[in-house]
């Protein structure tokens, strides 16, 4: 797979003072600034399909190569989760089997978060995994491997808890939750 070089000191300066201002219009009006943020996301390479509900100014997105960071329709990206499309373990494993790297390389995979998913606060999505759709993440969980449609998972590493529909089941059984409308 080709990279395209989009690290050049212009996408950085931008993207910087991009979510310097997005972070401040979040504070401002929430309705506009997720009216424009996957506006400036897209403009950033980043492909997103449909309208993600919400995506966190604090989300980080791996600026290795942002075309690889797909974002589906309805999807909830939490405070301070990070999607990342590089890995540079690999050189890190070469030289310690005594090969010798005239350069570091890396390994760049995409990175796919699916319809109607939620990546819960302080996650981390590793390279090449794909999210699946109506898919759960729960709260600093570290996901390593694709998270199928439906399912719910959470830890370091994430492992699946159980299905959107058992969670579903579970909490229309108990009494003590009241959901509100956003």
């Amino acid at each position: 797979m080709q990279v395209k070089n989009r690290n050049s000191f212009f996408i950085r300066t931008y993207d910087f003072f991009g979510r310097m201002f997005f972070n401040f219009l979040y504070k401002l009006n929430y309705r506009l600034y997720m009216l424009l943020y996957p506006t400036f996301l897209k403009s950033l390479g980043i492909r997103i399909s449909g309208k993600p509900t919400f995506i966190s100014p604090s989300a980080s997105f791996d600026a290795s190569d942002y075309s690889l960071i797909f974002i589906g329709d309805k999807c909830v990206i939490s405070g301070g989760v990070r999607l990342l499309t590089h890995d540079y373990s690999v050189s890190r494993v070469a030289i310690a089997k005594g090969v010798n790297l005239k350069k570091e390389f890396r390994v760049i995979k995409p990175v796919i978060v699916g319809n109607n998913s939620f990546v819960g606060t302080r996650s981390i999505i590793m390279p090449g995994v794909r999210i699946g759709d109506n898919a759960i993440v729960g709260a600093g969980s570290v996901v390593t491997h694709d998270v199928a449609d439906n399912n719910i998972v959470g830890g370091n590493p994430a492992r699946k808890i159980s299905t959107i529909d058992e969670f579903w089941e579970k909490m229309s059984q108990q009494k003590e939750h009241q959901f509100y409308e956003v």
